[in-house]
């Protein structure tokens, strides 16, 4: 069997990634043109009823195999992927890089869901909250704690809850950025998801730099099937599943 990169014109499959990961596109270099990469535009794929959703079926119908490979914790994507797998009986796997892992000097509060939050977060904390923006009406009920809510995209929209604000940033940021902010709007906690990789890395270890406490929301569960963590293994699982030969 030789490495299947899109180019031997005798594999004659088509492999539909859902994608918003480094590693979605990724996997798309190295499928070629094997490979059809869909992007959950947060316009678009929101919910079952999402106009996109409609064409994404039409093409996972036709498809050999469908890999899951969003943001680790899009909720929406994964399960709109899932539901869509399933009515197909497509083969499905979820690539998804590592989850972070606390080390001996991080203060970590594992929360099952951003809506957990307000039960562990104590009374006058200054909060920095890197969720995005689909998760905040999950911290209505965290009313007694002033939230520091970081958005990438610059807009002018209100503050959907009671106390607190958004921060505008863009990324990537470094440790030592990550600490002067904490520094200046006097954070207090960090409440985040776990999205594994280097790139959201540096606040996690700010906080772990400045002793303070990280509320780290677990990433949805929401297949049982097969699940890699690399490109690298995505890659030999879909050799092996599609017979992927020259």
């Amino acid at each position: 069997m030789k490495d299947f990169d899109g180019s031997n014109s005798a594999c004659r499959v088509q492999v539909i990634i859902l994608g918003g990961s480094a590693e979605a596109r990724h996997l798309a270099d190295r499928l070629g043109e094997a490979a059809q990469l869909w992007l959950p535009d947060r316009d678009r794929i929101t919910g079952q009823e999402a106009s996109a959703s409609v064409a994404l079926a039409a093409q996972v119908q036709t498809a050999d195999a469908l890999v899951l490979a969003p943001h680790p914790c899009d909720v929406d994507s994964l399960r709109l992927g899932a539901r869509l797998g399933a009515q197909a009986g497509l083969p499905v796997l979820r690539l998804a890089r590592p989850a972070w892992r606390p080390a001996a000097r991080d203060h970590w509060v594992d929360l099952p869901s951003a809506r957990h939050a307000a039960a562990h977060i104590p009374k006058g904390s200054r909060v920095l909250v890197t969720l995005g923006r689909p998760a905040l009406h999950e911290l209505r009920p965290l009313r007694h704690a002033y939230l520091f809510v970081r958005q990438l995209t610059e807009h002018r929209d209100p503050f959907p809850l009671r106390h607190g604000r958004y921060l505008h940033g863009t990324a990537p940021f470094t440790i030592a950025q990550e600490i002067a902010l904490m520094r200046r709007f006097r954070i207090d906690a960090v409440l985040t998801r776990n999205a594994g990789g280097p790139g959201g890395w540096p606040k996690i270890a700010a906080a772990r730099a400045l002793g303070l406490p990280v509320y780290m929301v677990a990433r949805p569960r929401i297949t049982d099937g097969p699940e890699v963590g690399s490109v690298a293994a995505a890659m030999h699982w879909l050799e092996t599943k599609l017979w992927l030969d020259a």
